[in-house]
């Protein structure tokens, strides 16, 4: 790749930092994954070495695109400020590589240090993801090389962009400076003295805030991860002000990483064996946040979640977002779909999903599946009931993903292994007897599910909705034939209220009965409860009253033994907005169902 540099400034050094080798200027690595280690990933855990081919295509896909970037700086008209001499920050860089290419690794490989690179890289390429000015962003990389001077030992001076009061320093820490602005700038300087932090013109006293981290022990594993409640870009989006966690709630993450550390080196040998080769660093989320757990492409390692109230939920979140971090490395070395730009049903979420969106969520959550066929058998009796429903839950959930997308043309040959694959561990994993009364909680929060995501997202044709409404108006059957409808992303609420109650009346059924006994004629605490006709009836008045309802019209598909409203919800309330204000009044919900069900038969 070319070093020159563009509008005077000044280059980086032409033999440092290639995509796939040290400072000596060798050429870039290839990276091959053989089809033992992809099957291998595809069946379950990965051990240390498939994990390992992973993070060596990681590494090189950042160090191409800290290349790319450096290009694209280059060639930037002037505006950069203090950051204009980008040379300057390269050259701090290779040289610290070539005192120790092992840190300079470890500091590229920080989730952060991704996140940072990923928006950088789109913003100096003409993308804007948010308000943080274009000088600040490309001050990241000076931030990156003073990181690496710094756990090198080797002396340098460079600015740095300070970010909500904070200079940050992936890997080393935070250096907080007294600024009322969200951005800003200072200089650094590492030498035989120490280091200094200079804030226009006036020296800080330097207050350092080291990187957090956890060391877990269990099964003759040991993993250090980052509790990282500080550096800006943590939360994977635009730069957040640091939320240092007080001594109490620190200690209470300790806690429940160390018992979900040793529950899953005692039970799931082969998780912690992945994660102990995955995971680097946790973000603790406040609990207000409605995000329960979260990873992002550009962070590989890290998990973002809300606090869990046992090692168990703490547990099933790490293995199930270690997935995703897999699935994420796997990318660069494989085509596992091409884009088809259509929106396929997820039954874990409100919204349409892309076709690689369904592979993720299969793959993470067959992990979870795997996960709650060991512990329903090891859990205390009080927890059963979570893992029977969990268990219940997200097989069933997998195995209609499976189903809608297991013939998808858009598939390549390593997107169908993985499927196939998923399936295969699904079938091992088997049906399970939970109950009656779990199997229909699960039932219902499917059916209910996709009523919902049909009524939010597909829009039917126009012209049978019109042709529909005039056979009712002229007391005919419904038309036969199915009726087209595209998918139309609209926004969505993260969850709907029927399957919080579903699963609190199966983990908690102290708690549900309360809420229960506080909401008389309720209809979701009526389904919940068993009484359909209460349920039906107070669906029905809902929707009378708010035909836009969706909840109430997915828990009348649930409730409701009505083929039509469970597989064309969309058309159903669409024909009863077109009768609207016509003569002959509006239908109930119903009484219309019940209409296009008798087409059926």
């Amino acid at each position: 790749m070319r070093a020159g540099p563009a509008r005077g400034r000044r280059p980086r050094p032409r033999a440092a930092l290639t995509a796939g080798g040290g400072p000596r200027g060798v050429g870039p690595s290839r990276h091959r994954l053989p089809l033992r280690a992809f099957e291998r990933i595809c069946s379950g855990a990965a051990t240390r070495r498939e994990v390992a081919l992973l993070r060596e295509a990681e590494h090189s896909t950042r160090r191409l695109k800290l290349l790319a970037f450096a290009d694209a700086v280059a060639a930037l008209p002037d505006g950069l400020g203090p950051f204009t001499d980008v040379g300057a920050a390269w050259a701090v860089l290779a040289d610290a590589e070539r005192r120790s290419a092992d840190v300079v690794a470890d500091v590229l490989m920080h989730p952060t240090v991704g996140v940072w690179l990923g928006r950088a890289l789109r913003q100096v390429l003409g993308a804007r993801d948010d308000p943080t000015p274009l000088w600040s962003q490309v001050g990241g990389f000076h931030a990156l090389a003073a990181s690496a001077a710094v756990r090198t030992g080797l002396p340098c001076a460079l600015p740095v962009p300070v970010l909500h009061g904070a200079v940050t320093l992936p890997t080393v820490g935070t250096f907080p400076v007294r600024t009322a602005l969200p951005v800003g700038h200072a200089r650094f300087a590492l030498d035989a003295g120490g280091a200094s932090v200079t804030v226009a013109g006036g020296r800080e006293p330097l207050v350092v805030e080291p990187v957090r981290r956890h060391r877990l022990v269990g099964g003759g594993l040991v993993v250090e991860v980052v509790l990282d409640d500080s550096d800006p870009y943590r939360e994977f989006g635009a730069p957040v002000p640091a939320r240092p966690l007080d001594p109490a709630h620190r200690l209470e993450w300790a806690k429940h990483l160390d018992e979900a550390w040793e529950l899953l080196a005692r039970r799931h040998p082969g998780a912690a064996e992945e994660l102990s080769s995955v995971l680097s660093s946790i973000v603790p989320l406040e609990r207000s946040r409605p995000v329960f757990a979260a990873s992002s492409a550009d962070a590989f390692g890290c998990v973002a979640m809300s606090p869990k109230g046992s090692a168990l939920e703490l547990a099933e979140a790490l293995v199930h977002e270690a997935q995703h971090s897999k699935v994420n490395a796997l990318l660069p070395l494989v085509e596992l779909e091409r884009p088809d730009g259509m929106g396929y049903c997820a039954p874990w979420r409100e919204d349409p999903r892309p076709l690689l969106g369904m592979l993720h969520g299969i793959y993470a959550f067959t992990a979870v599946v795997e996960f709650w066929r060991v512990e329903r058998d090891l859990v205390p009796p009080s927890l059963r009931g979570l893992a029977d429903y969990s268990l219940a839950l997200r097989a069933d959930q997998v195995g209609r993903a499976v189903a809608r997308v297991r013939g998808a043309a858009s598939l390549t040959g390593p997107g169908r292994l993985l499927v196939a694959s998923a399936s295969a561990r699904l079938a091992v994993c088997g049906p399970v007897d939970v109950g009656e009364r779990t199997s229909e909680a699960v039932r219902l929060t499917g059916a209910a599910h996709g009523v919902r995501w049909r009524l939010r997202h597909v829009r039917p044709a126009g012209d049978a909705v019109v042709a529909l409404a005039d056979a009712w108006r002229a007391g005919a059957p419904a038309p036969p034939g199915a009726v087209r409808g595209r998918v139309v992303p609209a926004a969505a609420p993260a969850t709907a209220r029927l399957p919080v109650l579903l699963k609190l009346r199966e983990v908690d059924p102290d708690g549900f009965a309360r809420i229960a006994a506080g909401t008389p004629g309720d209809p979701d605490s009526a389904l919940c409860l068993g009484d359909v006709g209460t349920a039906v009836a107070g669906y029905a008045r809902r929707i009378e009253r708010a035909d836009g309802d969706v909840e109430a019209w997915g828990g009348l598909g649930a409730a409701l033994d009505s083929p039509a409203l469970r597989e064309r919800p969309e058309v159903v309330a669409a024909v009863r907005r077109a009768l609207g204000g016509r003569p002959g009044g509006v239908p109930g919900p119903v009484e219309l169902a019940r209409w296009f069900d008798r087409r059926e038969r």
